[in-house]
């Protein structure tokens, strides 16, 4: 079983402002589960961590025997934190990531990137409910 997490962040670029995040769910090439919510005073930064950490959480409880999952995002630096190529330097990131790190280690995940905007569908999909999720739609 090979499962793919597709995840992304929606913010409107000002720090008080609301972010929206959301993952969608892919298991042996078929959508099985897709989510979103929304998060006041967040920067991009931390809905798109948060969509990742949300997404490797529902793997964790719904697949906890599966040891082939990978994490996909349009963020790289969600990915590189995920796998510890980059370090934390923002204070306000800190509990986001080490909760990434942790699951992230947990799955047993590996880390993809997809170039943003390119018309991978289930890219896509996360970010309409991200920016649906940050409009409170």
């Amino acid at each position: 079983m090979k499962i793919e997490i597709y995840s992304d962040g929606s913010s409107d670029g000002k720090s008080g402002g609301v972010g929206g995040f959301a993952f969608v769910i892919v298991v042996d090439g078929v959508k099985v589960h897709e989510a979103s919510g929304s998060e006041q005073k967040a920067t991009n930064n931390v809905v798109e961590v948060l969509g990742a950490s949300k997404g490797l959480e529902w793997v964790a409880t719904n697949y906890p025997q599966c040891e082939d999952v990978t994490l996909i995002s349009d963020s790289q630096c969600v990915l590189r934190w995920a796998d510890r190529t980059y370090q934390i330097k923002k204070p306000h990131l800190i509990p986001y990531v080490i909760a990434l790190r942790k699951v992230f280690d947990q799955t047993k995940a590996k880390t993809q990137w997809i170039k943003g905007h390119s018309g991978q569908e289930f890219n896509e999909l996360c970010d309409q409910l991200a920016k649906a999720a940050r409009s409170g739609l």
